[in-house]
């Protein structure tokens, strides 16, 4: 695998993205917006975390797929 264009935007979308959506998680739990004690909240984060990492793996395979 080479790392050319379309690896390097899919490092920085999911490098720099994911470090977005995971100090936003961060402020978010210890703002009290979101905790564990809930049901619906653990869903939530759970899902959310889950939704980013598939289409992540979804989007790694796809380029790879295009590469040949």
């Amino acid at each position: 695998m080479i790392m050319d264009g379309p690896w390097l935007a899919w490092l920085y979308q999911y490098g720099i993205g994911g470090a977005v959506f995971f100090s936003s998680l961060f402020v978010a739990f210890r703002s009290g917006a979101v905790g564990w004690h809930s049901s619906k909240n653990r869903i939530l984060v759970v899902s959310l975390v889950l939704g980013l990492l598939l289409f992540a793996a979804i989007h790694a395979v796809w380029i790879f797929m295009l590469q040949g």
